[in-house]
């Protein structure tokens, strides 16, 4: 009766430990519930308490900004007005439509993001400390020195940093017939050959002495070499011996050989027929190491993830632009201009910028531009408002939804994806390969050439020594014999 007793006051605990659980899970779900309601409401009624009321409704907001291409950029018109356009001004008129506000745009006095200079910002910061404007419409990436000054509002996405380069010239290897196989391959095969034939001559050797003793069953190394070098070309020789052990190894031979050959020629008609493209600046240890000269956007997400580089190549890129005069530009357009135009230069943006910029200069059949292959670590970026405005968290709940609801992918997401245009698509050692339909070129039988004129030059080097040297030192030994 007490076991009974103690297991049903046990069994009791256990149930009101259970209905307190669901008790306090029920409540929670109604917290949530509840919550997520009054999160949900729409802003348009003013009736309900519960509906959310947006201190940015009726304000005028002053919006300043710059060239900032393809987010932001500014043009004239054929009448003379000047026109704003880009991703962040449909975003900031989406913005404008939900919370009930409007908003002027006017221009930075430099364009720039911000750069502090003797304590004091240039560009957009500068406006936002100066009190001249209530937002900055342009994409900042967080630093400290940055996050001391301004506050970063309203999720804008992201981007790499990259390395804009010129295009690549087509190059046709020469070395094609011996590319197609790595060099590991190559010593295999050739310690493959060495070792069969050593081991023909070891098994008639051994054949002869202890079990034959017929000197008519033995090959000469040379003869060996022969079979085994007629397989590889020709599939097939005539094999004299006639031990069984011989005709396992041939026939083991054989098929190793019929397997690299046939593999050789069918990768040798894809290598012939493929070109390869592969910037001079592949990396940013490329660029450390050459005497190309880096420009970059001031103040841009780019330029200050150079100078955040405490040592390695990026370190070695950023002492390199501040030692050079003509590397700091205001615009990515300047940027992608100095590498068209001028030679050895190379230029540091984000990939999204890059491949707007190739969708401009590569236009036809004309490739001038690429991003190398190298890029850096993902970074976010965000509007930019004064540290005192109250406007930060409707901001942000705002590029939140304009988030979610696709309408930045859907203005933004050609900018993220390379053009298929002058496409490159680089493998594992920074190389774009691409189909050819083009006739094959001579500097593509380079290499068998090569073999060839040695070949020849061997053959003749050695019909010299047959038919001079050899007769001459018979007859000087044949007269020192007769002497």
């Amino acid at each position: 009766m007490t076991v009974q007793s103690d297991m049903s006051l046990a069994s009791s605990d256990k149930n009101m430990i259970k209905n307190k659980a669901m008790n306090k899970t029920r409540l929670l779900i109604v917290f949530f519930t509840l919550s997520f309601t009054v999160k949900a409401v729409d802003y348009e009624g003013t009736s309900t308490s519960t509906r959310l009321q947006t201190s940015l409704k009726g304000r005028v907001l002053r919006v300043v900004t710059g060239q900032f291409f393809p987010v932001s950029y500014v043009l004239r018109n054929s009448s003379g007005q000047i026109e704003y356009g880009g991703f962040l001004h449909h975003q900031i008129q989406y913005m404008s439509q939900k919370l009930k506000f409007t908003y002027e745009v006017y221009l930075a006095a430099e364009n720039t993001n911000g750069i502090k200079r003797n304590g004091t910002w240039s560009g957009l910061i500068g406006a936002l400390l100066r009190d001249e404007a209530d937002l900055g419409l342009a994409p900042f990436a967080i630093n400290l020195e940055r996050y001391e000054a301004i506050e970063f509002s309203g999720l804008l996405g992201g981007d790499y940093t990259g390395i804009l380069v010129r295009y690549p010239e087509a190059i046709v290897s020469s070395t094609s017939p011996y590319d197609v196989f790595s060099y590991e391959v190559w010593i295999g095969i050739l310690i493959s050959i060495v070792s069969v034939v050593s081991l023909f001559i070891a098994l008639t050797h051994a054949g002869v002495r202890f079990f034959t003793r017929d000197k008519n069953n033995e090959t000469k190394v040379g003869t060996q070499m022969l079979y085994v070098l007629s397989t590889i070309t020709s599939q097939g020789g005539y094999f004299r011996s006639r031990q069984s052990s011989l005709y396992v190894l041939a026939a083991t031979w054989c098929f190793a050989a019929f397997v690299f050959v046939n593999i050789y020629n069918s990768t040798l008609v894809s290598y012939m027929s493929v070109i390869y493209q592969k910037p001079e600046i592949n990396s940013f240890g490329d660029l450390a190491a050459s005497s190309y000269k880096t420009t970059v956007s001031i103040g841009s997400i780019s330029h200050l993830e150079v100078n955040s580089a405490k040592s390695g190549d990026m370190k070695t890129v950023a002492d390199a632009i501040e030692r050079c005069s003509d590397c700091k530009k205001h615009t990515a357009q300047d940027v992608a201009s100095a590498v068209v135009e001028k030679e050895n230069y190379a230029g540091i943006l984000t990939f999204a910028v890059g491949y707007a910029l190739m969708q401009n200069y590569n236009t036809g059949k004309q490739c001038r531009l690429t991003m190398a292959k190298e890029k850096t670590a993902w970074k976010h970026m965000y509007y930019a408002v004064p540290k005192t405005s109250p406007y930060t968290e409707e901001i942000n709940r705002e590029a939140l939804w304009f988030l979610a609801f696709g309408l930045r992918d859907y203005l933004y997401k050609k900018y993220e994806t390379e053009p298929a245009h002058c496409q490159l698509r680089y493998n594992n050692k920074g190389v774009s390969t691409k189909s050819s339909s083009n006739p094959i070129k001579l500097v593509q039988f380079y290499l068998p050439f090569l073999i060839l004129f040695v070949g020849y030059a061997v053959a003749c080097f050695q019909f010299c020594i047959e038919k001079f040297y050899y007769p001459t030192r018979q007859r000087k030994l044949q007269s020192c014999f007769r002497g």
